[in-house]
């Protein structure tokens, strides 16, 4: 059988999403995602490749009209029954059609936000030695008392489906925890003549059709994050 190849990392490097999960897991749980980050297993198939510049099309019209999600959902459709496709990319098509249909069942949640394309290149957010990869998938835009505000919108596709208290909680302080990467990365990485604005930085959890806004009071969040980040770096070498 091959062997799953594999990247080992010199520098410190992790993902948003596994920087929100490090922020809610245990101290064992902590080093396995650390060591997962210093070493990533490729994987076969990105998933949810296919629907998220669509959904960003969709969110970013004004009038919100239906055709990219619709065209695209044809294709998915096609793949998930051509049987030359892999069992995965079969099981993404069907993930991915779900995807679709959930961001439309969140019309009224998203309806009063302002969302335009983001920049296509953006540099990584730099929190104590760590490279956090989060990117905005969409701007945010308001303007409040005579003040353009914006903000950075991250789109997340998870396939966690437990609704217990502590799941639902856990989902909570993940999405907030994104929101707030969103809002140190719109300050460090995406430059405007606009004012950041915390209500505007979210993360928007699409299978579960939640949004969550970074905080008013957020400093606190926030120098956690980047506590995390020092320790994380220190963890690097001898994961």
């Amino acid at each position: 059988m091959a062997r799953t190849p594999t990247i080992q990392r010199s520098s410190p490097r992790i993902s948003a999403n596994d920087l929100a999960q490090f922020m809610v897991s245990s101290d064992t749980a902590r080093l396995a995602i650390v060591r997962r980050a210093k070493n990533p297993i490729k994987p076969p198939i990105i998933r949810y490749r296919d629907v998220r510049q669509p959904i960003c099309i969709y969110l970013a019209d004004s009038n919100r009209r239906l055709n990219p999600l619709l065209a695209t959902e044809e294709l998915l459709v096609q793949r998930a029954s051509d049987s030359s496709v892999s069992a995965l990319r079969q099981d993404d098509a069907r993930n991915s059609i779900e995807v679709l249909h959930a961001i439309q069942r969140m019309s009224n949640v998203l309806g009063n936000f302002d969302f335009s394309p983001a920049p296509n290149t953006q540099a990584k957010l730099t929190l104590a030695g760590v490279e956090v990869s989060v990117r905005a998938d969409l701007l945010v835009l308001a303007s409040n008392r005579g003040k353009e505000q914006f903000g950075a919108a991250v789109l997340r596709m998870t396939q966690d489906d437990a609704d217990t208290d502590m799941a639902r909680n856990r989902r909570r302080e993940m999405g907030l925890h994104v929101a707030t990467l969103a809002r140190l990365h719109a300050d460090q990485n995406l430059p405007s003549n606009r004012q950041a604005a915390n209500r505007l930085c979210m993360s928007i959890d699409i299978q579960h059709g939640e949004v969550f806004q970074a905080p008013d009071s957020n400093t606190r969040r926030m120098n956690d994050i980047e506590s995390a980040c020092r320790f994380i770096a220190a963890l690097w070498e001898a994961a």
